[in-house]
């Protein structure tokens, strides 16, 4: 069976200790005992292979067996999505995008955009689980709600914004990522950008993409989006 994988904040692995949370998530929901092990990140690239040695009521003492660092990945997505009116939808896309494979989330603000409570302690919670469930070392950062002429700075190497509008001619995302190693995507809201948000996007040299004959929904566009940058990604390694 393969080891749990845990979270914690650490710099260096001689720092590593469980977490009160950590510690009753591997007693009493793992039942976990004396002897067996478990996998620690720090969603930075470092993972450390750790056997329990001593188990107490509120205490989990541990002893690191093995350490590894991971490189960070060369080819990175970074998403400025709308999140949606529903907040299960969104949760929903930050853990299916975290699973699939996502470096950086911006919460997108437009002229669309619905007003909601961006609760980030609990979206970082469903980003972690995420991480630790499909065995990564990498925690996505979820940046503040950020406006589009905000999102529209940021530096990479390619910008794309999927839109709904068919009196303009669009790419196919998988054509237009090619490859290049550092994208943002922008996923409209509910009712897409504005034409006036589209035209501004142009201008800042952003390449119109097209996800497919179907209207999709802002959080499975999102998702799509990823599946295709890690598949076309994964066809040029």
């Amino acid at each position: 069976m393969d080891s749990p994988y845990f979270f914690e904040t650490y710099h260096d692995f001689s720092s590593i200790q469980l977490s009160e949370q950590s510690t009753h998530h591997a007693i009493h929901v793992l039942r976990m005992r004396s002897g067996d092990e478990l996998c620690i990140t720090n969603g930075k690239g470092m993972l450390a292979r750790c056997k329990i040695i001593d188990i107490q009521k509120k205490d989990c003492r541990i002893e690191v067996v093995e350490t590894q660092i991971h490189a960070a990945p060369t080819s990175k997505l970074h998403m400025a999505i709308a999140f949606t009116k529903n907040p299960a939808r969104i949760e929903w896309f930050l853990e299916k995008a975290c699973e699939v494979g996502i470096q950086s989330i911006f919460p997108l603000l437009s002229a669309r955009s619905e007003k909601t409570h961006f609760k980030k302690e609990r979206f970082e919670k469903i980003l972690v689980s995420a991480m630790l469930q499909s065995k990564q070392t990498f925690l996505p950062i979820l940046h503040e709600p950020t406006k589009l002429q905000d999102a529209l700075k940021i530096q990479v190497d390619l910008r794309c914004i999927a839109h709904c509008e068919t009196t303009q001619e669009r790419m196919v995302l998988s054509d237009c990522i090619g490859n290049q190693k550092e994208i943002l995507i922008l996923i409209g809201p509910e009712g897409d950008f504005t034409s006036e948000e589209i035209h501004l996007c142009l201008q800042q040299n952003c390449k119109p993409v097209t996800l497919g004959n179907t209207r999709l929904r802002t959080e499975t566009a999102g998702l799509f989006a990823c599946c295709v940058f890690n598949a076309q990604i994964q066809h040029h390694v």
